[in-house]
């Protein structure tokens, strides 16, 4: 036991040196002042991600073994280039803290409360992801399975795509995911499952805080943002055992980001453009739902009404064209690799309607009707709320990648019930920070009409 703790505060240390590096570069990222602590800390933490998963890669293709002297050389490089990109115009004054302290005192009892279970729910996702090695089936043939092998080969080993014996890896999936964990294990100079698991419960946090912080800087009011972040913290289906290892965690992370980013970019924030490609870039790297997902940002970004089309165009270009360089990467590492699991000329045969039909009715009997009660209590809120552009727009971005979820087992080869079985409520459970997000600014004029009424 002993040794794990010892193993667990490595990776711990070594998380906190990523993000503290990532913090420097993130300067770059926003007007000085311009938003509170929390939402900085949340980008920083993403930074230093792609700093751990990036340092692998360049080290490799460098010819040196990934080490602490590449890693420290690619932090120190990149936070250098962020504070020499610091001089942004200051921007608006987050209202975070003032927020805060004046609405914490008329409801005092209700902020107990609901931090009661936003800390419930971040010691529970701990006791769930350190309680023993991360063991779901994908972590140990895929995503681990290759962060394992990049550690011990120090190379990305062509054979991995290219045995047929291998397919049940699915070497057509991004490798953003492996290359942190293998970049862990190089600085950590060991490959240890168990430990590395509290980089899960570092995500939740970093989703929660980012979540805070940017409802927050939209006005929303504390009480909404705060029960907003502890019914998410609570969100079994997404912060479970299960998912301890698994790509759904980090990419709601960056799907996350991405919708928030692509909301200040159309507003016009400066810095916004780079969050947006950033938060591309990692969705993309981590799944291949992430680069659909940033293709829906770009889409939504030009049927963005009342907003001028230069600025449009830059949020579609910054979704779609970092999203796009990731999968070029992945396509001159490998070639271009079928996705497995897929045929996408079915939807020509004869049969697709009734596979469609089979997909939908078992998605309905084994998601939809045991969660009955929550998704009737989210319409709900949904439907007292107000119209709020920016929060609709990340419902959209939600509601079309969830659709684009049920139809996609209509193609499974292996079957449209299989597939709608094993794996549709786990992918739709990363688009609950979206949702999440959409609801809270759907319900913020309400809140605020009845404070003041009652003021």
């Amino acid at each position: 036991m002993t040794g794990l703790l010892w193993n667990v505060a490595a990776v711990g240390g070594i998380l906190l040196l990523a993000g503290a590096a990532g913090c420097a570069a993130s300067d770059a990222l926003f007007p000085r002042g311009a938003v509170g602590r929390c939402e900085r800390l949340a980008w920083g933490f993403a930074v230093g991600l792609l700093l751990l998963a990036g340092f692998v890669p360049l080290s490799l293709s460098a010819g040196i073994r990934p080490g602490w002297l590449p890693f420290l050389l690619l932090c120190g490089s990149v936070a250098a280039a962020g504070r020499f990109l610091r001089p942004l115009p200051p921007g608006e004054r987050s209202s975070e803290r003032a927020g805060t302290a004046e609405v914490g005192a008329y409801h005092r009892v209700s902020h107990a409360v609901l931090l009661f279970l936003l800390f419930l729910g971040v010691l529970l996702y701990l006791l769930r992801a350190l309680t023993e090695p991360m063991w779901a089936t994908d972590f140990l043939a895929i995503w681990g399975w290759k962060g394992k092998t990049i550690f011990g080969a120090a190379a990305v080993p062509d054979w991995t795509w290219r045995m047929p014996e291998l397919s049940f890896t699915h070497p057509e999936y991004p490798i953003g995911l492996p290359l942190l964990y293998a970049g862990v294990s190089f600085l950590l100079r060991r490959w240890d499952d168990h430990a590395m698991a509290i980089l899960f419960p570092a995500l939740q946090i970093a989703t929660l805080a980012l979540l805070w912080g940017w409802l927050r800087r939209r006005a929303t009011p504390p009480l909404i943002a705060l029960a907003t972040v502890s019914a998410l913290a609570l969100f079994e289906p997404l912060y479970r055992a299960f998912t301890a290892g698994m790509a759904e965690v980090p990419l709601s992370f960056f799907l996350l980001m991405l919708g928030t980013a692509l909301d200040d970019v159309l507003d016009g924030e400066r810095g916004a453009v780079g969050r947006l490609a950033l938060a591309a870039a990692g969705a993309a790297a981590l799944k291949n739902e992430g680069l659909f997902a940033a293709g829906v940002a770009a889409a939504l970004a030009l049927a963005a009404a009342r907003r001028p089309w230069p600025r449009r165009l830059r949020a579609a270009a910054a979704a779609l064209l970092p999203a796009f360089a990731v999968e070029a990467a992945h396509r001159l590492l490998r070639g271009a690799l079928p996705l497995r699991d897929f045929r996408f000329g079915l939807i020509f045969a004869p049969e697709f309607a009734a596979r469609l039909g089979l997909a939908l009715r078992t998605i309905l009997l084994e998601t939809v009707l045991p969660a009955t009660p929550a998704l009737l209590a989210f319409g709900l809120l949904l439907w007292a709320g107000r119209r709020a552009p920016e929060g609709d727009r990340l419902l959209t971005l939600a509601a079309i990648s969830l659709a684009a979820y049920a139809i996609l087992p209509a193609f499974c080869v292996w079957g449209p019930d299989w597939l709608a079985r094993t794996a549709f409520a786990r992918t739709a459970a990363a688009l609950a920070p979206l949702a999440a997000a959409g609801a809270a600014l759907r319900l913020a004029p309400l809140f605020s009409s009845s404070v003041n009424r009652e003021s």
